[in-house]
Order: C-alpha cells, then structure tokens, then sequence
C-alpha cells in the first residue's frame, strides 16, 4: 500500500484516502508525490480560495473550506506549502493559516520601521516551528517575544528565498547568504551580481504601450534569485516596459570561481520565479521544462495574471486561459501541496 501511496499525486492520494477504513490508515504512513506545484485564486471579497492543479487536463478548479470570517479582508504576504502568511486589513494583525486545516498562528505585529513587503515564510508541518522574514531583514521565530533583527544592513533589496535553512538575500550588486540553522543567523556568503541588459520578446505578437516615444519609455527590471533542485544558485534578470505585455528573461549561474556564468537552458527543469525555486518538468503534466513561470506583479505592479516564458521559443503565454478569462480575482499565488496528517 505504501508504495502505492508514494506515487500518487496531491489529488489522487486525498482521493485514495477515502477509499476505506484500511486506506485511510496506510495513507498516515506516506505522503503524496509532490513535485508541480498548484496555483491558489484568491477571488475577491471570498473567505475561501480556489485551488488550481496544472496536471489536471480537465482544468477543475477545487474550492477550500470556510477560511475564516477575517479572511476575505486579509492579504496572502507569502506561501510554504499549504500555510499562508496572512495581513488582515492592512492593518499590520499577521497571522499565518493553513489553508487545508484552517489551522491558525497568530504573530505579534510589526513596528513602522519593519517592513514585510515580499517576505519569506518557512514552517515546519510536523513540530510547526515557523520562521517569517521581513524584506527589512527582520524575523520572527516560534517562540520570540518581539521581532529581532539581522545586524548586516544591507540596502535595495530585490528578492530573498529561504531554503535548507539558508537566506539567499540579493541586491542590485550582490548576494549575501545567511544560515539559520543556528540559535541567531549568521552569514557565511557574499557575491557580486552586478551587470547585463536583456532584449524583449512580445506575448503574443501585441504590446500595450504609452502614447510617448519608445526613446523616453519606463522600463521596470527586475532581478530575482533561484534555489534548483540541485542546490545551484540561479539570478534571473528580466526587463518590462510599463503598461506592455512585454518581458524578456536571462539567466545566470552562480559559480565559486567564475561568478556569474550565463546559461541558455534549463534542461528538464522549470523556474516557478515566485517561489524562488525549479522543479523538474521531465515527464510531469502541466509544466513545460525550460520555462519560467511568474505573475504578472513580479514584473508590472498591477498585473495580477500568471505568465509563461519559453526559453526555445522566447515567447510568452498567459497560464491557464481558465483563471485568466472567466474569474474576478485579486491574485494569485504558487504553492506546493501538502497533506501531512490532514
């Protein structure tokens, strides 16, 4: 039965659950097989979300539970797994759900000066020992009386990921690298990143553009940072003009004695850029290797849609038309699935 279990998906595994007494009680001793990550709607004024599952053909979508009567005026700041890092009303009352079990961790609110804009929620699902990072470089851990600061200071910050227990913190001229793993982080790296200019690919052959010349255009870069699977350390560089639906992508590779190295492929990996990490796309339904996949709000600030970007091909797709065309929603966000002792 258990190796039955371990090679079922996130749907197919809550589905064989239900299917006696006996498999309820093996399902206890695995876990699904999750490798592609679901999309969660948030659908304006709700206090549910609609989940989106890439690998299914069919494009069902599978509403949550009641998530609670402050939910549908709170905002999602981030995502690990199926837990959310919630702020109700903007009002700076944090609290972090899981969106499966309606399980709540209320936090301890911030001060003017700590800023949470992008920031980095890590939880564990078995001892629910949590970690939220703020953009200011503050943090709160399970078990803090009040949030506590990292002493670095580091200015311009443009993305930060968290994984094995290590902060990738990248700025417009370098990365530094934290290690939490001990009773305070300490860093233990520090890299410059700086240079490189993309070109631009249209979606769908269109462009909305301002009435102004292209000479005088706003253009919004951005640079993201990109944990593989393998552990590689990937920088993103993108590039948009304001108002068009236009991106272009180049990816470097971090390496200990050359620096940044660019690459052109991918290979059977794909960039999930919200997430800060690749998953393997080699055989997997709904997601295409050699791709980036990001929202529209890592790029535009008001565009909330999620995109793809082929790498082979340089263009541009929306993802999925379902959620795209026939939903109001406020926005959208990756996750990976799990279903521990659910």
């Amino acid at each position: 039965m258990r190796l039955i279990f371990k090679r079922l998906g996130f749907a197919d595994f809550e589905r064989a659950k239900s299917v006696c007494s006996s498999w309820q009680t093996g399902s206890g001793q695995s876990k699904p097989n999750n490798k592609i990550p679901w999309m969660i709607i948030f659908p304006e004024e709700k206090n549910y979300c609609l989940l989106f599952n890439p690998e299914d053909t069919e494009g069902k979508l599978y509403k949550t539970q009641h998530l609670g009567d402050d939910f549908a005026k709170s905002s999602c700041l981030a995502t690990c797994r199926s837990w959310l890092l919630m702020e109700y009303c903007h009002e700076n009352p944090l609290y972090i759900l899981n969106l499966l079990t309606r399980e709540r961790i209320n936090l301890l609110p911030t001060t003017s000066d700590q800023r949470l804009d992008s920031p980095i929620l890590w939880i564990d699902d078995k001892t629910k020992e949590y970690l939220v990072i703020g953009e200011t470089l503050v943090y709160f851990k399970k078990g803090d009386k009040s949030w506590k600061q990292i002493p670095e200071q580091l200015s311009g910050i443009r993305d930060m990921v968290f994984k094995d227990c290590k902060l990738y913190c990248l700025t417009n001229d370098e990365l530094q690298i934290f290690d939490f793993s001990g009773e305070f982080p300490l860093q233990v790296s520090k890299v410059s990143v700086g240079g490189g200019c993309v070109k631009l690919a249209k979606i769908g052959g269109r462009m909305r553009l301002p009435r102004i010349p292209w000479h005088v255009q706003a253009v919004r870069r951005r640079k993201n940072v990109v944990v593989t699977v393998r552990g590689d350390v990937l920088i993103v560089k993108s590039e948009s003009p304001f108002m068009s639906e236009t991106w272009n992508f180049k990816i470097f590779k971090m390496d200990s004695s050359k620096g940044l190295e660019e690459i052109v492929s991918l290979g059977d990996e794909a960039i999930i850029l919200d997430l800060g990490i690749t998953v393997l796309a080699k055989d997997q339904e709904g997601v295409t290797s050699n791709s980036i996949y990001f929202t529209g709000d890592q790029i535009n600030l008001d565009d909330t849609e999620i995109f793809v970007f082929n790498l082979d091909t340089k263009k541009v797709e929306k993802l999925p038309q379902l959620v795209s065309s026939s939903l109001s929603f406020s926005t959208v966000r990756w996750f990976l699935p799990s279903f521990m002792n659910v």
